[in-house]
């Protein structure tokens, strides 16, 4: 079996570099209220940056590797009876999410995506949900039409 053919945005790269900065941001200030509370007990300074800076050098070489790893293998297709996925950074994942299982099909923007004119595709069945992140805004509504309308039809050849 192929792999999808789709790719996704790449301005997903951005909303990727631009939430992992955030996640940074957020350490620095969690680090940095630590180490005050520290020096307020009087505690060792040296735990609270170590821990912090061992966490933010995580946190870069997972920015400098995963978007470009997730990006390059993220893929999807939407047949007339199955959306194919495929993706995955370290441990690459395949689904195949049969229409006629497919009860709930939305949109969503988050601040990132929006700043980037991007939506995501959740596909939801019974079981979990799948989602197809960083299209363009109206390719992801054209999207969700078309698996909510091809759900529709699948249901109705049962």
């Amino acid at each position: 079996m192929e792999f999808p053919s789709r790719r996704l945005d790449q301005r997903m790269l951005r909303v990727w570099y631009a939430s992992s900065l955030a996640l940074i941001a957020g350490t620095v200030v969690v680090g940095a209220a630590a180490t005050l509370a520290v020096r307020w007990f009087e505690g060792p300074l040296l735990i609270p940056l170590i821990i912090t800076a061992a966490l933010v050098v995580i946190e870069l070489a997972d920015m400098a590797i995963s978007p470009r790893v997730e990006y390059a293998t993220w893929r999807f297709d939407v047949t007339p009876t199955e959306v194919d996925l495929y993706h995955g950074v370290f441990v690459k994942k395949r689904v195949i999410v049969p229409l006629v299982r497919v009860q709930h099909v939305e949109t969503k923007q988050g601040p990132f995506l929006k700043a980037n004119g991007l939506a995501a595709v959740r596909i939801s069945t019974a079981g979990e949900s799948f989602e197809i992140p960083g299209l363009e805004a109206d390719d992801a509504n054209t999207l969700r039409d078309r698996v909510a309308e091809l759900a529709r039809l699948a249901k109705e050849d049962v």
